[in-house]
């Protein structure tokens, strides 16, 4: 279903019009956009293009007429229906990398890289936020205790929603909202759901090799080891450096969690590094190996992956050598940035434009019940005089009777 940066499949989409109704299409999520077709073969003109960046994604409640999810924002909106719940996560997830990602999310389906790329843009570091935020909850000693870490499952509803927060760019509290067990479970979930390994499958084989060496000369084996490890992109270093230094410090505590080098390894070897094969006697075959690998890179961290090499500034874009969608996707993430700073601006003018004449319309009140007190005053005033007066003529009166 997916090839490269591409999705493809068959789905059910409405139609618009009086009568609405689901007709089968072959989609095609490709660059920035999603495409429908009648066939599944592209030779025909698109039945319909939608752009995807900044498109809200709502997951319908599941009928018998399938697994419906929507693609909206303020003027259309597009509804679709998968064959299966697993379908259906696999086309939200690859359509909000493209929707969420201008906006800082969109990190679940996305590699590495491009979460970083993304993250930068909005202040972020050389890791993705979830993995800093996630391992900064579990960082304590009263959660590294905990029996089972990264072990037991966590509460699958709040790991849904909290999945959901992050894609969509937003700040989710873990405090309030998570457990030991519950960010443990959101953790693995978004390293499974990475395109490849945390370190590239490309190198599988010769991180494999490594432990034949290792088991005859370990200190050559470390060494080797050192020189694959300086070959990982930048991007996925920092990650598997901050990943191996956290589960050596939750291997200490391993009397308490129930958590050893072992344990941590069988569970993190899978997402650290994998064969994109497919084949599984290949896999079955290196399990051990790959379990080996991940045991010397938690153990020998501060050895394998020297603390400075984090530090190290990324080189400036190359214009002239960069793959052209991918510098395509980097001038519309910063359109889509510069549009939603001016729709704010816009909003925000609008706004105090309506504060000042508010303010205006409140002087005009204030000043027309100024002059209404002094009109008032100004009768009881004459009142008084008049008052006066008589009082005077009274007194008049009486002398003139005595």
């Amino acid at each position: 279903m997916s090839m490269a940066n591409i999705t493809t499949g068959w789905l059910k989409k409405e139609t618009h019009g009086t009568l609405r109704r689901y007709e089968r299409r072959w989609v095609v999520v490709s660059g920035n956009s999603l495409s429908y077709f009648k066939k599944d073969d592209n030779s025909n003109p698109s039945l319909g293009i939608i752009d995807l960046p900044g498109k809200k994604i709502v997951q319908n409640p599941d009928t018998d007429h399938g697994f419906k999810f929507e693609l909206t924002d303020k003027e259309s909106s597009y509804n679709f229906s998968c064959e299966t719940k697993t379908e259906r996560e696999k086309w939200v997830d690859a359509i909000s990398c493209i929707s969420y990602g201008p906006f800082g999310g969109g990190m679940f389906g996305s590699s590495i890289e491009v979460t970083v790329k993304r993250e930068k843009l909005h202040g972020g570091r050389n890791v993705p936020k979830i993995i800093s935020q996630c391992i900064g909850y579990l960082d304590n000693s009263f959660r590294l205790k905990e029996n089972g870490i990264f072990r037991l499952p966590g509460n699958e509803k709040t790991v849904k929603q909290l999945k959901m927060e992050f894609q969509e760019g937003m700040e989710p509290n873990l405090e309030a909202k998570g457990d030991t067990h519950t960010i443990g479970s959101l953790l693995k979930l978004y390293l499974r759901s990475l395109p490849d390994s945390v370190i590239p499958s490309s190198l599988y084989e010769d991180f494999v090799a490594i432990i034949l060496t290792y088991e005859l000369n370990q200190q050559e084996g470390l060494n080797e080891l050192r020189y694959l490890i300086n070959r990982i992109p930048c991007s996925a270093y920092n990650c598997i450096r901050r990943l191996c230094e956290f589960l050596f410090k939750v291997q200490t505590y391993s009397d308490s969690n129930r958590m050893d080098l072992n344990n941590l390894a069988i569970v993190f070897s899978p997402t650290i590094l994998k064969n994109n094969s497919g084949n599984l006697d290949l896999e079955m075959r290196d399990i051990q190996k790959l379990k080996k690998v991940t045991e010397m890179m938690i153990l020998n961290h501060e050895i394998l992956f020297p603390a400075d090499k984090e530090e190290e500034d990324q080189e400036d874009l190359d214009l002239e050598n960069i793959d052209p969608d991918e510098l395509k996707n980097l001038f519309t993430v910063k359109m889509i940035k510069y549009q939603v700073q001016s729709r704010e601006i816009l909003t925000k003018d609008k706004e105090i434009a309506a504060l000042r004449a508010q303010l205006a319309q409140s002087q005009q009140t204030v000043e027309q019940h100024e002059r209404t007190i002094i009109e008032q005053q100004n009768k009881l005033d004459h009142l008084g005089g008049c008052v006066q007066r008589l009082e005077l003529q009274d007194q008049d009166n009486e002398l003139t009777i005595t």
